[in-house]
């Protein structure tokens, strides 16, 4: 008897640990592209969306920024009525490192070194007046080479109507802040598939705070958000970063990292969870208060997709009855959009 009470209380300490689990979600519709998104080879369709972010709705319409992993320019889209409207590029990097980049290029110790080429644009969130692009800040997944490219973090100020007013600035400060972010901080520059390397595949800005959500390292249950101060970050000048990072853990439970983030009004994150590598694990959608990473909630799980990851999520709308989200996925073509809706948080 005493046995059987030990197990079970050890087992309600194990269940204690991990985020409650909820149903699959069933989308309400398909978001059309009226057109293709622009691959990285001329005429081709996009088949490798890995990020995009909304502007509030203006007269029904939303304006958005697209990313891609192996393209050096972000793509405008106009979102209406259920119809995804590619729109003009705006370019990130040329054809080498900018002398004007912000902060300093980082000596990074990946297994190999390569070439200056895409940014492996991971991500995309808004808080006007910018748009913000994160490359993955991480050695490349299939090679393990180090590239300066993936190394930046851009922002694109834009008008009220969604409109480039500027050209980008660019930032390598991240990167000083990701080395430096406590036991997540000793996977920069390692291999994510080999050895649980970090790898950013997610952001959000709340006020003055961007979030980065790490797809990797994951260690013992948890995944990482690093904050950092956008002061600090698009500092004039090209001194490393100067503040600290904040680092939140997160028990998402087994070998699981962040894929996306947006940030809700009070704070709080919204989050597209799925495996830190390739392990068969759900994609699901949860709910973070970073100042209480151990209440994380989910709010449902994705179905399983052959050869689709979820690597894209947008809030589009918020009232009463919840939130109404758009989930895209690389592989597909144009990254098939999906409308979900979500319980109010």
């Amino acid at each position: 008897m005493r046995r059987l009470r030990l197990c079970a209380l050890l087992a309600g300490a194990l269940l204690a640990t991990l985020p409650a689990l909820a149903d699959t979600l069933q989308p309400l519709r398909r978001i059309e592209a009226t057109g293709d998104f622009a691959s990285k080879k001329p005429g081709k369709a996009a088949h490798d969306v890995s990020g995009m972010a909304c502007m509030p709705a203006r007269e029904g319409k939303q304006r958005c920024l697209l990313i891609n992993d192996e393209n050096t320019a972000a793509q405008f889209a106009t979102l209406n009525d259920g119809a995804l409207a590619p729109g003009e590029s705006v370019p990130l990097l040329g054809d080498g490192p900018s002398p004007a980049t912000l902060g300093a290029p980082p000596a990074v110790a990946c297994p190999e070194q390569g070439k200056f080429r895409d940014l492996d644009g991971e991500s995309v969130a808004f808080s006007a007046p910018y748009f913000y692009v994160a490359g993955s800040h991480g050695c490349s997944r299939h090679s393990g080479q180090f590239r300066l490219s993936a190394f930046h973090l851009a922002r694109i100020r834009v008008d009220a109507n969604g409109r480039a007013e500027s050209a980008p600035e660019l930032t390598y400060r991240l990167s000083d802040l990701l080395r430096r972010a406590g036991s997540a901080g000793g996977f920069f520059g390692r291999d994510l598939m080999s050895a649980n390397g970090m790898n950013v595949e997610a952001i959000a800005v709340a006020g003055d705070r961007l979030w980065a959500g790490l797809r990797a390292p994951s260690l013992d249950g948890k995944a990482f958000l690093v904050g950092a101060s956008l002061a600090d970050l698009f500092a004039t000048g090209h001194e490393p970063a100067r503040g600290e990072p904040r680092l939140v853990a997160v028990p998402l439970g087994g070998q699981r990292g962040f894929r996306d983030l947006a940030a809700l009004g009070d704070g709080r994150l919204l989050a597209l969870v799925g495996p830190a590598q390739e392990q068969d694990l759900d994609y699901a959608v949860m709910l973070i208060d970073p100042a209480r990473p151990e209440a994380v909630r989910e709010l449902g799980r994705l179905r399983s997709r052959d050869s689709a990851k979820a690597e894209a999520l947008v809030i589009t709308g918020e009232d009463a009855a919840g939130l109404t989200v758009l989930i895209g996925y690389d592989g597909p073509r144009n990254g098939k959009f999906e409308e979900y809706r979500l319980p109010p948080p």
